[in-house]
């Protein structure tokens, strides 16, 4: 290559290396300009800075009101109501029942469990006596205590010289009767249950001897019903009950001197109080 020509491509190389790096140089020192990095040999410079805060927000879920205790059952259960005394455990009672005539009566009842129970009532006023045996059963239905019982009772009432001496009227009469019977029962109170009890009687042999003359009719006899309402009221470890039932049954029944077995019934109401313990 000619030499001339050599030191003109040289010249022109030389040129365009001058008019490039200055035009490098003051881009690099315009603001808003990227500044030179450690790779330039300047200090690494902080360009932008962003925070980003996260919140957290617990929303505090209200606490579910708390459910109502349920109301407690007496540590010795009760007499009349379905559920009973419970498990190994008894109830007494005493009182007395107007049915046609005032009588005292007392009551006995123990729980067997698994809902079973016996007991055992007497009703008498010396001229009439009245005792018997019985079971029942019962079982929770919702708020509800339902139950099933039977009793056998028997009965015998004197008048005239085995009890009073008198010349002019001397009477016997003695009976056996079926009761079968179902029970709800509802407890209404912190301290307070109530029981609707619904009892059929079914006389299946009695007789009335009237100064040695001896009645009885041929076979059983559906004597009828009675349904009672009883309250019974926690009173420290005691439990006062009472009541209000109404019959519809024979005429005669429950008078020992029945003599006339008449299938005419009649309507009636009685009353009952006493105290559990």
């Amino acid at each position: 290559m000619p030499n001339s020509h050599r030191k003109r491509t040289t010249a022109a190389l030389a040129a365009a290396l001058l008019g490039v790096v200055p035009r490098a140089g003051l881009a690099a020192d315009s603001p808003g300009s990227a500044p030179a990095g450690p790779a330039d040999g300047g200090a690494p410079v902080l360009v932008d800075e962003r925070t980003v805060e996260k919140v957290l927000v617990i929303e505090a879920t209200p606490a579910p009101a708390p459910m109502p205790e349920p109301w407690p059952y007496p540590e010795r259960g009760l007499l009349v109501y379905p559920e009973g005394p419970g498990d190994g455990k008894d109830r007494w009672a005493v009182g007395g029942i107007w049915q046609i005539a005032p009588m005292f009566t007392a009551n006995y009842r123990r729980g067997l469990g698994a809902g079973f129970s016996l007991d055992a009532r007497l009703q008498t006023i010396i001229l009439f006596n009245e005792i018997g045996v019985g079971a029942q059963w019962a079982a929770k239905a919702g708020p509800f205590s339902l139950g099933l019982m039977l009793h056998v009772d028997g009965f015998l009432g004197v008048l005239g010289k085995a009890v009073v001496a008198t010349t002019q009227f001397d009477s016997t009469g003695w009976g056996v009767l079926v009761d079968p019977g179902v029970k709800a029962g509802l407890q209404v109170a912190k301290d307070a249950w109530l029981t609707l009890q619904v009892e059929a009687y079914l006389a299946v042999y009695q007789a009335t001897d009237l100064g040695g003359l001896v009645i009885s009719p041929e076979g059983s006899l559906y004597e009828g019903f009675g349904a009672t309402l009883v309250v019974e009221h926690a009173v420290g470890k005691g439990v006062v009950y009472y009541g209000a039932s109404l019959y519809n049954t024979r005429m005669n029944y429950p008078l020992w001197f029945n003599v006339d077995y008449s299938p005419q019934k009649i309507w009636y109401l009685g009353v009952q109080a006493g105290y559990e313990f």
